[in-house]
Protein backbone atom coordinates (compact mmCIF):
# COMPACT_ATOMS: atom_id res chain seq x y z
CA UNK A 1 0.00 0.00 0.00
CA UNK A 2 1.07 3.56 -0.63
CA UNK A 3 2.67 5.87 1.94
CA UNK A 4 0.10 8.70 2.74
CA UNK A 5 0.28 11.56 5.27
CA UNK A 6 -2.03 12.57 7.94
CA UNK A 7 -5.89 13.04 6.89
CA UNK A 8 -7.03 16.20 5.83
CA UNK A 9 -8.81 16.72 9.23
CA UNK A 10 -5.43 16.55 10.76
CA UNK A 11 -3.96 19.85 8.82
CA UNK A 12 -7.66 21.57 9.27
CA UNK A 13 -7.67 21.17 12.39
CA UNK A 14 -4.26 21.74 13.30
CA UNK A 15 -4.38 25.02 11.33
CA UNK A 16 -7.84 26.71 13.17
CA UNK A 17 -5.94 25.21 16.65
CA UNK A 18 -2.82 27.28 15.77
CA UNK A 19 -4.94 30.26 14.87
CA UNK A 20 -3.50 30.12 11.38
CA UNK A 21 -5.92 31.16 8.40
CA UNK A 22 -7.61 28.57 6.58
CA UNK A 23 -6.93 27.43 2.81
CA UNK A 24 -7.32 30.58 0.01
CA UNK A 25 -9.35 29.77 -2.26
CA UNK A 26 -6.33 28.71 -5.00
CA UNK A 27 -5.70 26.12 -2.11
CA UNK A 28 -9.35 25.12 -2.21
CA UNK A 29 -9.54 24.85 -5.88
CA UNK A 30 -6.52 22.81 -6.03
CA UNK A 31 -7.61 20.34 -3.95
CA UNK A 32 -11.52 20.11 -5.25
CA UNK A 33 -9.83 19.55 -8.09
CA UNK A 34 -7.72 16.56 -7.20
CA UNK A 35 -10.99 15.12 -5.63
CA UNK A 36 -13.34 15.66 -8.66
CA UNK A 37 -10.50 14.06 -10.81
CA UNK A 38 -10.12 10.83 -8.01
CA UNK A 39 -14.39 10.82 -8.23
CA UNK A 40 -14.03 10.64 -11.71
CA UNK A 41 -11.77 7.69 -12.13
CA UNK A 42 -14.27 5.89 -9.18
CA UNK A 43 -16.78 6.91 -10.92
CA UNK A 44 -16.02 5.22 -14.37
CA UNK A 45 -14.95 2.37 -13.01
CA UNK A 46 -18.31 2.24 -11.42
CA UNK A 47 -17.41 2.51 -7.78
CA UNK A 48 -19.35 5.01 -5.24
CA UNK A 49 -17.36 6.07 -2.27
CA UNK A 50 -20.19 7.10 -0.64
CA UNK A 51 -18.53 8.42 2.74
CA UNK A 52 -15.88 11.15 1.10
CA UNK A 53 -14.96 13.55 4.06
CA UNK A 54 -11.95 15.08 5.37
CA UNK A 55 -10.96 12.59 7.79
CA UNK A 56 -10.78 9.77 4.50
CA UNK A 57 -9.05 12.27 2.21
CA UNK A 58 -5.19 11.77 2.93
CA UNK A 59 -2.77 14.37 2.60
CA UNK A 60 0.90 13.63 1.11
CA UNK A 61 3.54 15.88 0.00
CA UNK A 62 4.82 16.20 -3.53
CA UNK A 63 7.74 18.53 -4.32
CA UNK A 64 6.80 21.91 -2.63
CA UNK A 65 3.02 21.27 -3.01
CA UNK A 66 0.17 18.86 -1.39
CA UNK A 67 -1.50 16.20 -2.82
CA UNK A 68 -4.34 14.89 -1.79
CA UNK A 69 -5.97 11.02 -2.30
CA UNK A 70 -9.74 9.89 -1.22
CA UNK A 71 -8.97 6.74 0.88
CA UNK A 72 -11.07 4.40 3.19
CA UNK A 73 -13.25 2.63 1.06
CA UNK A 74 -15.27 0.46 3.62
CA UNK A 75 -18.74 2.07 2.39
CA UNK A 76 -17.74 2.12 -0.85
CA UNK A 77 -20.49 0.09 -3.68
CA UNK A 78 -20.78 -0.95 -7.08
CA UNK A 79 -22.80 1.24 -9.31
CA UNK A 80 -24.30 -2.19 -10.78
CA UNK A 81 -25.49 -3.18 -7.40
CA UNK A 82 -29.22 -4.09 -7.71
CA UNK A 83 -29.99 -4.85 -4.30
CA UNK A 84 -32.48 -1.86 -2.80
CA UNK A 85 -31.73 -3.19 0.86
CA UNK A 86 -27.54 -1.95 -0.39
CA UNK A 87 -28.73 1.85 -0.45
CA UNK A 88 -28.98 2.53 3.17
CA UNK A 89 -27.87 6.12 4.15
CA UNK A 90 -24.04 5.16 4.47
CA UNK A 91 -21.38 6.65 5.11
CA UNK A 92 -21.21 9.84 7.38
CA UNK A 93 -24.62 12.13 7.48
CA UNK A 94 -23.14 15.19 8.07
CA UNK A 95 -21.47 14.60 4.41
CA UNK A 96 -24.16 12.75 2.90
CA UNK A 97 -26.96 13.82 -0.19
CA UNK A 98 -30.31 14.68 0.68
CA UNK A 99 -31.00 11.37 -2.01
CA UNK A 100 -28.72 8.98 0.56
CA UNK A 101 -30.10 10.41 3.42
CA UNK A 102 -33.38 9.47 2.36
CA UNK A 103 -32.35 5.94 1.53
CA UNK A 104 -33.67 6.45 -2.17
CA UNK A 105 -32.71 2.78 -3.88
CA UNK A 106 -32.21 5.40 -7.05
CA UNK A 107 -29.29 7.32 -5.54
CA UNK A 108 -25.81 7.18 -7.73
CA UNK A 109 -22.40 8.39 -7.85
CA UNK A 110 -23.78 12.25 -7.61
CA UNK A 111 -23.90 11.17 -3.67
CA UNK A 112 -19.90 11.69 -3.78
CA UNK A 113 -20.44 14.95 -5.54
CA UNK A 114 -22.20 15.88 -3.18
CA UNK A 115 -19.45 15.11 -0.32
CA UNK A 116 -16.75 17.04 -2.39
CA UNK A 117 -19.25 20.09 -2.53
CA UNK A 118 -19.63 20.17 1.48
CA UNK A 119 -15.65 19.33 2.03
CA UNK A 120 -15.02 22.29 -0.39
CA UNK A 121 -17.49 24.59 1.92
CA UNK A 122 -15.84 23.07 5.47
CA UNK A 123 -12.09 24.33 4.13
CA UNK A 124 -13.34 27.62 2.77
CA UNK A 125 -15.09 28.50 6.16
CA UNK A 126 -13.22 25.85 9.02
CA UNK A 127 -16.95 24.98 9.96
CA UNK A 128 -19.27 21.41 8.87
CA UNK A 129 -21.54 23.13 6.58
CA UNK A 130 -24.36 21.12 7.65
CA UNK A 131 -23.94 19.79 11.57
CA UNK A 132 -26.70 17.66 12.78
CA UNK A 133 -27.35 14.38 15.20
CA UNK A 134 -30.15 12.79 13.36
CA UNK A 135 -31.07 12.55 9.54
CA UNK A 136 -34.25 14.42 10.03
CA UNK A 137 -32.21 17.83 11.75
CA UNK A 138 -29.48 17.38 8.50
CA UNK A 139 -32.86 17.41 5.82
CA UNK A 140 -34.62 20.57 8.02
CA UNK A 141 -31.11 22.24 8.01
CA UNK A 142 -29.94 21.45 4.14
CA UNK A 143 -33.39 22.33 3.09
CA UNK A 144 -33.39 25.54 5.26
CA UNK A 145 -29.84 26.62 3.47
CA UNK A 146 -30.75 25.58 -0.38
CA UNK A 147 -34.09 25.61 -0.66
CA UNK A 148 -36.79 23.23 -0.72
CA UNK A 149 -36.23 21.28 -3.76
CA UNK A 150 -39.69 21.47 -5.33
CA UNK A 151 -41.64 18.24 -7.08
CA UNK A 152 -39.09 15.98 -8.53
CA UNK A 153 -39.19 12.64 -9.17
CA UNK A 154 -37.09 11.32 -6.27
CA UNK A 155 -38.88 14.10 -3.61
CA UNK A 156 -41.97 11.68 -2.55
CA UNK A 157 -39.46 9.59 -0.59
CA UNK A 158 -38.77 12.48 1.96
CA UNK A 159 -42.36 11.44 3.21
CA UNK A 160 -41.56 7.88 3.37
CA UNK A 161 -41.81 6.45 7.14
CA UNK A 162 -39.07 7.64 9.27
CA UNK A 163 -38.32 10.52 7.73
CA UNK A 164 -41.51 12.96 8.98
CA UNK A 165 -39.17 15.76 8.80
CA UNK A 166 -40.56 19.82 8.87
CA UNK A 167 -39.99 21.15 5.82
CA UNK A 168 -39.21 24.48 5.95
CA UNK A 169 -41.93 26.02 3.57
CA UNK A 170 -40.99 29.90 3.81
CA UNK A 171 -37.38 28.65 2.32
CA UNK A 172 -37.81 28.77 -1.51
CA UNK A 173 -35.00 30.15 -2.18
CA UNK A 174 -31.57 29.16 -1.43
CA UNK A 175 -28.94 31.49 0.31
CA UNK A 176 -25.83 29.75 -0.03
CA UNK A 177 -24.05 32.74 -1.67
CA UNK A 178 -24.84 34.61 2.11
CA UNK A 179 -22.30 32.56 3.77
CA UNK A 180 -20.47 32.34 0.64
CA UNK A 181 -19.39 36.20 -0.19
CA UNK A 182 -17.13 37.08 -3.10
CA UNK A 183 -14.67 38.09 -1.04
CA UNK A 184 -14.84 34.51 0.52
CA UNK A 185 -15.15 32.86 -2.84
CA UNK A 186 -15.04 34.18 -6.72
CA UNK A 187 -17.79 34.06 -9.00
CA UNK A 188 -16.51 31.08 -10.57
CA UNK A 189 -15.78 29.26 -7.66
CA UNK A 190 -19.30 29.89 -6.40
CA UNK A 191 -20.42 28.28 -9.48
CA UNK A 192 -18.79 24.93 -8.63
CA UNK A 193 -20.13 25.49 -5.17
CA UNK A 194 -23.36 25.73 -6.09
CA UNK A 195 -23.39 22.67 -8.67
CA UNK A 196 -21.97 20.37 -6.22
CA UNK A 197 -24.74 21.03 -3.62
CA UNK A 198 -27.48 20.78 -5.80
CA UNK A 199 -30.56 18.92 -3.95
CA UNK A 200 -32.09 17.23 -6.83
CA UNK A 201 -29.29 14.98 -7.99
CA UNK A 202 -30.38 15.12 -11.54
CA UNK A 203 -29.30 18.84 -12.32
CA UNK A 204 -26.25 18.34 -9.38
CA UNK A 205 -22.69 18.16 -11.05
CA UNK A 206 -20.84 15.05 -12.06
CA UNK A 207 -17.09 15.15 -11.48
CA UNK A 208 -16.01 15.78 -15.25
CA UNK A 209 -18.96 18.39 -15.78
CA UNK A 210 -17.67 20.23 -13.03
CA UNK A 211 -14.20 20.03 -14.09
CA UNK A 212 -14.93 21.68 -17.57
CA UNK A 213 -16.07 24.95 -15.34
CA UNK A 214 -14.23 28.03 -15.90
CA UNK A 215 -12.63 27.30 -12.22
CA UNK A 216 -10.37 24.83 -12.91
CA UNK A 217 -9.82 25.58 -16.94
CA UNK A 218 -6.98 27.63 -18.24
CA UNK A 219 -7.37 30.57 -20.72
CA UNK A 220 -7.45 28.24 -23.41
CA UNK A 221 -10.82 26.42 -22.42
CA UNK A 222 -8.87 23.26 -21.67
CA UNK A 223 -9.24 21.44 -18.20
CA UNK A 224 -5.64 22.41 -16.09
CA UNK A 225 -4.10 18.55 -15.48
CA UNK A 226 -5.86 17.20 -11.64
CA UNK A 227 -2.04 17.74 -9.52
CA UNK A 228 -1.53 21.03 -8.10
CA UNK A 229 0.03 23.96 -8.98
CA UNK A 230 3.92 24.45 -7.61
CA UNK A 231 3.63 26.31 -4.75
CA UNK A 232 -0.26 26.22 -4.31
CA UNK A 233 0.25 25.22 -1.27
CA UNK A 234 2.64 25.07 1.56
CA UNK A 235 4.57 21.56 2.44
CA UNK A 236 3.39 19.45 5.39
CA UNK A 237 6.70 20.84 7.38
CA UNK A 238 5.23 24.39 7.15
CA UNK A 239 1.95 23.29 8.34
CA UNK A 240 2.30 23.70 12.39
Amino acid sequence: MEFAGPSLRKVLNKRIRLGRRLFSERDVRSIVRQLLAGAEAMHTHGIMHRDIKPENILVVQHGGSIVVKIGDYGAAMSTAERDPDKYWAAGTWAYSAPEMLLEDPRYDTRVDLWSIGCVMAELLTGNKLFPGDGIDELLYKIFDLLGTPGEREWWPAFGSPGHEVQEPLWRAHQRLRKLFPKKLLSKEGFQVLQGLLTCDPSRRLDAAAALRLPWFTDTGGMPVAAVPETGALKPLSSVK
